[in-house]
């Protein structure tokens, strides 16, 4: 009997230790980022916008009735790609400053390979179901969508209306004669110079991983010298140009035209035969977000056809939930829907931005610098 005893402690003891390491193994975190299957709770959440109208737009259209609905708090924090990117990059993971930002395609691939980004669990975002899948396929890896996209806005030409002889129709017609003196590009170091370049490219028959293309891309570059006055910098400066009638043609963004016009400017807008560029700004939910829960209700939230309405209402963009009920307004001027999405060039940043900085330097040498 007394060997039957001694037998039984160990064993016991195992029992109890294996136990205790199912417990804890429930707590080790999930490909979600989950807990045992289940979010933890906490009561805020950290979304980072851009600034100016888009985040009086984003707060109007969704964010503030969201902490209303939910009693979650909603911390805003305005910036830019490239200041999100190096915070989210030194924290590789782990307890990020943001839980959610709305990023440029460029930044979501560049997080993606470094592993900064959440893979999205789609019984966490019922709505990304209805976003159009000519979008959505470039945010998926491995059957994984690591972002949403929201706003869908397109790289085409503006030109004011009384001004231009012959209206713009495509990206060859930056070069007509009758703009001599009229035309704003602006250079690849600002996101819409680059777009335009990326849809120069296409526009010719190629693309930007072959140094043949991008040569015969300069090539034609050099010969618009002529019609150039201005090489903007910044969405201001193309409005300021625009404006003034020093510009009467530059590639730009259809919701900001749109937003001119209907502040009374005398613009239009052409969405160009031979391609417009996408520039779509999407969310996505960063790795080791301290408060996942509420990100994910805030990201679906993002997703609904109301709250992506509401904000096309303001900001004149279309967007990517195929069930939102544009205003009649928007319908007259906005391309939207995935016949004309799955047309869209999108510019290849794996190509690009290894060669951007060089990219750069040609452009220069062949505009000759800024005016």
């Amino acid at each position: 009997m007394r060997k039957k005893r001694k037998l039984l402690i160990p064993f016991t003891v195992l029992m109890s230790l294996a136990i205790v390491a199912s417990a804890c193994g429930g707590n080790k975190q999930a490909a979600d980022g989950s807990r045992g299957g289940a979010l933890p709770k906490t009561d805020h959440v950290v979304i980072g916008v851009s600034g100016g109208d888009w985040e009086k737009n984003i707060r109007a259209a969704a964010l503030d009735n969201f902490a209303k609905e939910t009693g979650i708090k909603v911390d805003v924090v305005t910036g830019t790609d490239a200041e999100w990117f190096n915070k989210i990059k030194a924290s590789n993971g782990k307890n990020p400053s943001y839980d959610i930002l709305i990023l440029q395609p460029d930044t979501i691939q560049r997080a993606m390979s470094a592993n900064l980004l959440q893979p999205l669990d789609t019984k966490n975002v019922p709505n990304l179901a209805d976003l159009y899948p000519s979008v959505q396929q470039r945010f998926t890896k491995d059957g994984a969508a690591y972002a949403a996209g929201f706003s869908m806005g397109q790289l085409g030409i503006a030109y004011r209306e009384d001004l231009v002889p012959v209206k713009p129709t495509k990206w060859a017609d930056l070069w007509r004669p009758e703009y001599k003196g009229h035309v704003a590009i602006s250079s690849p170091t600002y996101s819409a110079g680059l777009q335009f370049f990326s849809g120069l490219i296409h526009s010719l028959g190629g693309q930007e991983k072959n140094d043949a293309d991008v040569n015969k891309a300069f090539d034609k570059l050099a010969q618009l010298k002529d019609n150039v006055v201005a090489y903007p910098d910044s969405s201001g400066s193309i409005q300021t140009l625009l404006e003034r009638g020093d510009a009467w043609v530059v590639p730009f963004w259809d919701g900001r035209v749109f937003a001119m016009k209907q502040a009374g400017m005398k613009v239009g807008f052409a969405y160009p035969e031979d391609g417009p560029v996408a520039a779509v700004a999407s969310w996505a939910i960063m790795k080791g977000s301290p408060n996942l829960a509420n990100a994910y209700k805030l990201l679906d939230y993002l997703c609904s056809p109301e709250v992506q309405k509401a904000f096309s209402d303001k900001s004149l963009y279309g967007m990517t939930n195929k069930k939102v009920q544009y205003s009649d307004e928007l319908k007259k001027q906005v391309q939207v829907g995935e016949d004309f999405y799955k047309k869209l060039t999108w510019v290849d940043y794996d190509a690009v931005t290894p060669k951007l900085a060089d990219w750069t330097n040609r452009w220069t040498q062949v505009l000759g610098g800024k005016k």
